[in-house]
């Protein structure tokens, strides 16, 4: 049998869940349009913005690298408050689980609470592998991808060949004759 080596299931499951709580959203607001059930369409838009709302805070990796989404450093003190119960990915994939069963009783919630339930596998078999939610450091800044300032020097380049050079590579003028 093969092993996953160093992957990281939890960088996945973070990103799949909350993609899965716009689509339950988004499915809860096709539902409640003209769909019977609007009450399962209602419980979407709810469960999902419950899911985008734990998910948008990205955890470190193991080296310590992260690439923060915009403004997560606020809910991090939300997140350490619910400890150890809110960190934990047991208790996602036992969320996420009881989250996405009313979805499949109406069809735009549908798509939403299935990719819900794969993102509750994901957590499950990061949980398994013992991986745990950890934040960044509280004083460290979000990285940026600009620059601060303009480069000053050019980039290397070739030095430009010249135009009237008479002999090529292989010893031959520009006329075919053997230098």
């Amino acid at each position: 049998m093969a092993t996953t080596g160093n992957q990281e299931w939890a960088m996945w499951a973070n990103e799949h869940a909350f993609i899965s709580g716009i689509v339950m959203i988004m499915g809860g607001i096709t539902g409640s349009i003209g769909f019977d059930g609007a009450q399962f369409a209602y419980y979407s838009i709810a469960a999902g913005v419950l899911v985008c709302f734990l998910e948008y805070a990205r955890s470190c990796r193991r080296k310590g690298s992260i690439v923060e989404r915009r403004f997560q450093s606020y809910l991090h003190p939300i997140l350490h408050f619910g400890s150890p119960v809110l960190t934990s990915y047991y208790f996602r994939f036992i969320l996420y689980l009881a989250l996405c069963i009313p979805c499949a009783f109406q069809l735009p919630t549908l798509i939403g609470g299935i990719s819900l339930l794969l993102a509750a596998l994901i957590y499950f078999k990061a949980a398994l592998g013992g991986e745990s939610w950890s934040s960044i450091n509280m004083h460290r800044r979000r990285r940026s991808t600009r620059t601060a300032h303009p480069p000053t020097h050019p980039p290397p380049r070739p030095a430009p060949r010249a135009a009237n050079e008479s002999v090529d590579l292989h010893g031959h003028d520009n006329h075919g004759v053997v230098a």
